[in-house]
């Protein structure tokens, strides 16, 4: 069995991993090329903004995206970035298989199973094919928790507490192994666990950034964990997935759950988390010293976090070496040969890859998801084994265990009661989608044409201007390329859109396509009379707002609208005279800036807004304004300068667009859906 597993992966997986990018490692390698080169990367979690940086960089891979990747993990990647991403990929492969060298050295000098067996865990693991497949960082992640438990055994608990907080500055579950030193009282560990996070944070800060993490802490993160970072309906990712697919209800992901109730999610997702994770932490003994107990309780505390993840991959799995090779010894120690062979079946069901549960509705769904009952089955044994070293939990004269107890009774409360409330404050949204047809992942840049809705989507094959009247969904016209249309406007006739060509962007007319109208240019804006047309310059991802007068002649200039000094993220453009733009003046937080008759690009003092839409008749600006993590509608009277807000969601609402009666709005919503993949909505918000 071991050769077949060696040869298949000699001879299938990698040659398949070495010959081609796939993902996820153009999203690790990207982001650290931008910072290596100096690049403003303060929207490098945007979708569009980042297909377009993938799209410059000639990176050969249709999907990119960093939600929900820390910064800092990303430099991992920082000494390959002077290779080509193939070549990169590729030393990236040989240094994983280099990695398990150490791996396998620590885990039997820590577990004493011989090296062949350790191998053969390895050999089984197919989230290890997988993880060197997609290029991802599973196996460095491993060692590095491996190590830290060889360390803190052997009594170097600065290190162990260290090398933890390396790992949770790259993945932010195992900041959970700080609840490990908590609950032992070791502040030597927790101490220098808490000054490693410190310098981590320090060190990207100094190389992305304060933008961009603000971004992560307000709204990546909080989606990450109430499983929204990722496509929530995969009913095989996760629990808070199979929960999202039986209760949970959206219009084009998930039309028909089996039981449509916000309520019995919350219940159902704040109890099964709270009783898979409280035994960790409950059976952590400051007295259990001995090198069994430890090795049990780090494995209790990683099973539990894998099994509770919101956003776990296949490839997440391959940390489960570390609890299976632990609870193996221990079965072998106590000649439990049975529960050996059951554990060996559960630890490669775990990783073992199921079909798609596409189209499956209701219970059936439960039949594709092995791994969930399989990997809670794996924690109970676990538990089981502690509570065998230990008859009762509350034993010992030991109170922090009832503040424990009493803290995740307090928590699993105020998350049931925070995730019904906000689950059904998110679908009120629902009422104003618009049941398009052709709609992608994420759909973006709504406009009205006629009758039609004109939008970006972005499909398996990128990012496709689509057009859609009634039922009918269509490219417009067929993109015959392998460019992404990133963005677009239209007027008299004509669409000028935005698409990727070679290290920079350009503007054709779709009705003469092969003519370049303007060329490193993105985010076309023609103004009102059709005689200008304004578009954003990229300089290292920094914008700056530009406009070509007289655009059809080719002897035009381009001007600047703005001062190098504001990064401008998006505008709107009636006119030379009257536009609004979101920016960010240097490192700042971005915020809408307006020029008229009477001010030249003034900030508003909104708070944190982008997204301005001005409306055709000049009256109204809509625009979009963070609050408590989420990006919702505003409107502002241009005549007086008051505003009122137009919703309260724990949503975004972004991109709004004008319909041409100056009293309807276009607008990209992911309510219900993942951070940022927006479906189409239409609101109307002047009486």
């Amino acid at each position: 069995m071991f050769l077949l597993l060696l040869l298949y992966i000699g001879l299938h997986t990698l040659p398949r991993a070495w010959r081609s990018l796939i993902t996820d490692f153009p999203n690790y390698y990207l982001a650290a090329q931008l910072a290596r080169e100096g690049d403003d990367t303060s929207r490098m979690y945007e979708w569009t903004w980042i297909e377009r940086q993938k799209d410059h960089h000639a990176i050969d891979v249709r999907v990119i995206g960093l939600a929900p990747i820390t910064p800092f993990s990303t430099l991992v990647i920082w000494p390959l970035t002077g290779l080509s991403p193939l070549a990169a990929k590729q030393a990236w492969i040989v240094t994983n298989l280099l990695l398990l060298l150490p791996l396998a050295w620590f885990l039997q000098s820590m577990v004493g199973l011989g090296y062949r067996r350790i191998a053969l865990a390895f050999a089984m693991s197919v989230p290890l094919y997988r993880n060197l497949e997609y290029g991802q960082f599973y196996v460095f992640l491993l060692l590095l928790i491996a190590t830290a438990c060889w360390a803190y055994l052997r009594g170097f608990h600065s290190l162990a507490g260290g090398l933890i907080a390396l790992a949770a500055a790259c993945k932010i579950f195992p900041i959970l192994f700080f609840v490990f030193f908590l609950q032992r009282r070791d502040w030597r560990a927790l101490i220098w666990g808490l000054i490693t996070v410190t310098a981590a944070l320090a060190i990207s800060l100094a190389v992305f950034g304060w933008n961009v993490h603000r971004t992560y802490l307000h709204e990546i993160l909080p989606w990450a964990l109430h499983g929204g970072g990722l496509q929530p309906y995969q009913a095989g990712a996760s629990l808070s997935g199979v929960l999202h697919s039986l209760f949970l209800s959206e219009p084009q992901w998930n039309p028909h759950p089996w039981h449509s109730s916000p309520l019995c999610y919350a219940l159902l997702l704040s109890a099964v988390q709270t009783l898979a994770m409280a035994p960790a932490i409950l059976f952590i003994r400051r007295d259990g010293n001995n090198q069994g107990r430890v090795l049990l309780e780090w494995s209790a505390l990683l099973t539990a976090a894998l099994a509770v993840s919101t956003v776990p991959a296949s490839y997440n799995f391959v940390l489960m070496a570390l609890p299976t090779c632990v609870v193996t010894a221990e079965l072998l120690r106590r000649r439990w040969y049975r529960w050996l062979a059951v554990l060996l079946i559960a630890y490669l069901g775990i990783g073992f890859p199921m079909p798609s549960a596409h189209g499956t509705t209701g219970l059936a769904i439960l039949l594709y998801v092995p791994r969930l009952p399989l990997m809670f089955a794996l924690l109970l044994g676990i538990y089981v084994l502690l509570w065998r070293d230990k008859p009762s939990i509350f034993a010992s004269r030991d109170w922090a265990r009832y503040v424990w107890a009493a803290a995740m009774v307090a928590s699993a409360v105020f998350t049931m009661f925070s995730t019904f409330h906000r689950e059904r404050a998110v679908r009120q949204e629902y009422a104003y989608r618009l049941p398009l047809q052709a709609q992608g992942y994420l759909n973006g840049g709504p406009r009205r044409e006629g009758a039609a809705v004109r939008y970006i989507a972005f499909t398996i094959d990128g990012y496709r201007l689509l057009t859609e009247n009634g039922n009918a969904g269509s490219i417009d016209p067929p993109n015959p390329s392998a460019s992404d249309d990133l963005s677009y406007t239209s007027a008299f006739g004509h669409v000028w859109v935005e698409q990727s060509h070679g290290s920079k962007s350009r503007i054709i007319d779709l009705l003469d396509p092969l003519h370049t109208v303007i060329d490193d240019a993105e985010d076309p804006m023609i103004s009102a009379d059709g005689r200008d047309l304004a578009f954003l310059r990229d300089d290292r991802g920094w914008g700056q707002l530009m406009v070509r007068n007289g655009f059809r002649s080719d002897s035009v200039k381009d001007v600047a609208l703005t001062l190098p000094r504001v990064n401008v993220y998006e505008a709107s453009f009636l006119s030379a005279t009257k536009y609004a733009f979101a920016g960010a003046d240097r490192h700042h937080v971005p915020e809408i800036y307006l020029r008229d008759a009477n001010h030249t690009n003034t900030p508003l003092n909104l708070g944190e807004t982008r997204y301005p839409a001005l409306s055709p008749d000049g009256r109204w600006m809509a625009y979009s304004r963070l609050d408590h993590g989420a990006w919702n509608l505003w409107l502002r009277d241009e005549g007086n300068g008051a505003t009122r807000r137009i919703a309260n969601i724990p949503c975004n609402q972004i991109n709004p667009a004008w319909e041409d009666d100056s009293k309807t709005l276009l607008y990209s919503t992911d309510c219900g859906r993942s951070l940022w993949f927006t479906a189409i909505a239409r609101r109307r918000v002047i009486p």
